[in-house]
């Protein structure tokens, strides 16, 4: 057993595992204490990640790289073309997968509005993958593997499981309960292909858009066909 503060586990390698226990308890409490998306938004990103973020910043600011305008533009292609699938998919399939009713009395509890839906979505889209990516990627994985990038070692498996983990909270919100754990492995497969992106390429962005441009814009298709459908 490492000794505390030696290069096996150091001190600051407690603190970051720890931490990311805390997303559940910010959330618990945005969504079943303060009743509100904003508040909860609010909580888990600048009270819970942005801290660490900004103290652990030398993990992941010489990752800031700009991705080749090849690749951003492919992955707008694939974030549109994974939009439409979704919006195809709803129509198919939707009624089997998500709780619509549940879903809409689940965030009018928690003051969602009508008017509300362009800027959380613009919001979902952008601040949500940037400040996820700089915590998760940068900061959890960044800290716990120094330097060792094997996809299967316990620092990614720990920082996309306990990524994932905590979407229970918003998942069960909307998808049949049937279907909760599935959707909570396919949001660790997500992590784990954003680990290996950001490990093959270096740039912390690359994942980011990834993220944005991709995943949370599927997410976005999906609230509005919600709200809207």
């Amino acid at each position: 057993m490492a000794q505390k503060g030696s290069p096996g586990f150091s001190r600051h390698k407690w603190v970051v595992v720890v931490w990311t226990f805390l997303p559940w308890m910010f959330l618990s409490i945005g969504l079943h204490f303060f009743h509100s998306i904003f508040g909860t938004f609010f909580l888990y990103h600048a009270c819970c990640l942005l801290p660490i973020i900004i103290w652990r910043r030398r993990s992941w600011s010489q990752h800031l790289i700009v991705p080749p305008l090849r690749q951003i533009l492919a992955i707008a292609a694939l974030g549109a073309g994974f939009g439409l699938f979704t919006f195809t998919a709803y129509h198919l399939v939707g009624n089997f997968i998500l709780e619509k009713q549940h879903a809409l009395t689940a965030m009018e509890i928690r003051g969602f509005r009508p008017w509300m839906l362009l800027p959380l979505s613009v919001y979902f889209v952008t601040i949500n993958p940037i400040v996820e990516e700089l915590f998760w990627r940068g900061v959890v994985l960044n800290d716990l593997t120094e330097g060792d990038h094997k996809i299967l070692t316990w620092p990614y498996v720990w920082t996309n499981v306990s990524f994932a983990a905590w979407h229970l909270l918003l998942v069960r919100l909307f998808v049949n309960p049937w279907l909760v754990p599935g959707a909570v492995m396919i949001v660790a497969s997500v992590g784990f292909l954003l680990s290996w992106l950001y490990r093959r390429t270096g740039s912390v962005i690359l994942p980011m858009l990834w993220h944005g441009l991709v995943f949370d814009l599927a997410v976005v298709v999906l609230l509005w066909l919600i709200v809207k459908g």
